[in-house]
């Protein structure tokens, strides 16, 4: 196959959940068919990872917009959210809207035919050429890693004043805009059976194509010794330049963290992932003995000797791959409801979930306390993503639901 696929941003570096699903999918499609990627680069470190496209792109096309960044300056933000209150389009989505995307997937449109076109999240959506589709004899394909709506959803719950009349403005524009952005491909794929069942039940969306399941990389998380540190560590990973992630670092630093503390003074919170802000930086200096890392050069000496993981997240949609690799690194995870939801984990025997500050201290607790059940639980995790979350079948169930649309088109 000819597949274009377009995304608002590189890839690299493969920090974030997304675009690590979206690496091992597009690597073992890449293997067989022609790939050819155009993106978004904002800034000097997405132009250097754009350079890595070879890994995963025979040819890689990119618009520069420098105001497509994923992490804005507060005043930045604040800023194009005011200007954007006259819009129809949450400002999720129109921040990373762009005419010259737009002129340049034209170009490579109208140069050959591809056998399909892939949007790599809602976002791209809103930059397509939408004109061009008939005439560009393909399927359009929606690759959906969230429900976006949903996740705007919960981030409204709870909020007051002017914030709550913000989240629930930008929380009805999302829900419209998927909607009728996802209604008008050929077909949408979700990463999980509660994401596919949200589109077809509540947004009676008629082409929802499957499920393409989250993988991980097993031989990569066991390539590393298992090791435990003196200290007994709880550790959590992931970009601290995601809301969602800084979001839930702060409910378990200031709700959950005391309480553990409290049973066991001498263990050690590390937060390890990019870019911290301020917020979290600050937790290093507490007193609470909490580690920051920012950016690490490889996760796995962390991970694999980590006593327990914590996914606090309280906002979010799709899957967490950071679960499946905490599985698969034998490290026993405690995480909220939301945290795992999407996933194939039975609480008490892969995972240990919790919602409550002091019901996720007890389960933390439980683990420190007793090495020998974190070890069991651990096992049946193994074993759990041992068997069919590998990413080249994620990748085949991705090329099989490609190829039956393009079989279907050429039939019509």
């Amino acid at each position: 196959m000819r597949i274009l696929w377009v995304k608002t941003s590189p890839l690299h570096p493969l920090t974030r959940g997304g675009d690590l699903r979206t690496f091992h999918v597009l690597r073992h499609l890449h293997q067989r068919h022609e790939v050819t990627f155009v993106g978004m680069t904002a800034d000097d470190g997405q132009v250097a990872g754009a350079r890595q496209s070879g890994e995963y792109a025979t040819h890689a096309f990119w618009a520069h917009e420098p105001g497509a960044s994923l992490q804005l300056a507060r005043w930045k933000f604040l800023a194009g959210a005011a200007a954007n209150l006259a819009s129809p389009l949450p400002y999720a989505v129109s921040r990373f809207k762009s005419a010259q995307l737009c002129r340049l997937l034209a170009a490579k449109l109208r140069e050959q035919h591809y056998d399909v076109v892939v949007a790599d999240f809602l976002f791209p959506a809103a930059s397509l050429p939408w004109e061009l589709k008939e005439a560009s004899g393909c399927p359009w394909v929606l690759f959906q890693h969230n429900v976006e709506s949903m996740i705007w959803r919960r981030r409204a719950e709870g909020k007051t004043g002017l914030s709550a009349l913000y989240y629930q403005t930008q929380r009805d524009r999302m829900l419209r805009f998927e909607k009728e952005a996802s209604s008008r491909f050929d077909g949408v794929l979700a990463v999980s059976d509660e994401d596919a069942r949200i589109f077809k039940e509540e947004m009676h969306l008629p082409n929802v194509l499957g499920v393409v399941p989250t993988g991980v990389d097993l031989d990569y998380f066991q390539a590393q010794p298992r090791t435990k540190s003196p200290m007994p560590t709880v550790m959590f990973m992931g970009s601290m330049d995601w809301y969602a992630n800084v979001d839930g670092v702060k409910w378990f630093a200031e709700a959950v963290w005391p309480l553990v503390q409290a049973e066991m003074p001498q263990a050690r919170f590390q937060v390890v992932g990019r870019k911290p802000p301020a917020e979290i930086q600050a937790l290093a200096a507490s007193g609470k003995n909490i580690e920051v890392t920012g950016t690490v050069p490889d996760v796995r000496p962390y991970l694999r000797s980590a006593d327990v993981i914590v996914v606090p997240l309280r906002i979010g949609g799709g899957t967490r791959l950071k679960i499946y690799e905490a599985m698969a690194a034998e490290v026993p995870v405690v995480s909220t409801t939301i945290g795992a939801e999407g996933l194939a984990v039975t609480h008490g025997r892969h995972v240990l979930l919790a919602d409550s500050a002091d019901d996720t201290a007890a389960q933390v607790l439980a683990v420190l306390r007793n090495p020998a059940a974190g070890d069991e639980l651990a096992r049946h995790a193994l074993e759990e993503v041992a068997r069919p979350c590998s990413w080249a079948a994620a990748a085949q169930i991705f090329e099989t639901a490609c190829s039956d649309l393009i079989q279907k088109r050429s039939r019509s």
